[in-house]
């Protein structure tokens, strides 16, 4: 589903991995300024691929060193949690329908946030089939809504102090998403079309 908010963001419904945790006030007030800090401390250090050099013949050795760090990195973080049994660290929504658009997002949540809350974001936006983006960014949480499923919660929360490259990140998915819906439409009209002949 795709939508323009009265503020002229396009909203797009997409299946995200999105990680979330609560950033205290103190914390906040702190390193606001430092917002790296804040990331760092809620998820980590950051993840990024070592340089390397060099090509072989009919094979991109760039991509596919990406896509074995990026595989490696993500088994380092399960068996990080299984040794320390730290599932609350890196809580996290998911794969799971989310709404987003260049100024907020919405997502379930597994923790009721109060209104107000101060939230560390960091989310994988798939802009190809070989790559994507993760994106840290803080939130404020505005609407919080208990859902039909037991302890989950619809959480929005608006982007605060969003760097203008990662917003633009952000739209550059969200249209690429719009796309996509645009074409499935168009598919399921021409397939609903030949049924109808």
């Amino acid at each position: 589903m795709m939508e323009v908010n009265l503020r002229g963001n396009v909203r797009v419904d997409a299946i995200l991995k999105v990680d979330y945790r609560k950033v205290s006030q103190e914390d906040y007030k702190r390193y606001e300024s430092k917002p790296e800090v804040i990331f760092k401390n809620a998820f980590g250090e950051p993840i990024e691929v070592p340089e390397i050099e060099g090509k072989i013949e009919g094979v991109d050795l760039e991509l596919l060193y990406k896509l074995i760090y990026q595989a490696n990195l993500k088994i380092d973080r399960i068996l990080d949690i299984l040794e320390t049994k730290d599932t609350e660290r890196h809580p996290s929504a998911g794969s799971e329908s989310v709404n987003i658009s260049g100024s907020g997002i919405k997502f379930a949540a597994t923790h009721r946030f109060l209104i107000g809350n101060i939230i560390a974001l960091r989310v994988f936006l798939p802009l190809d089939l070989a790559s994507g983006s993760w994106i840290n960014v803080l939130g404020k949480v505005k609407s919080v809504t208990k859902s039909d499923s037991k302890n989950i919660y619809n959480t929005a929360v608006k982007f605060i102090d969003l760097s203008e490259g990662d917003r633009e990140i952000i739209i550059r998915y969200v249209f690429k998403r719009q796309k996509e819906l645009l074409r499935l439409g168009s598919e399921v009209k021409t397939e609903n079309d030949r049924v109808v002949d």
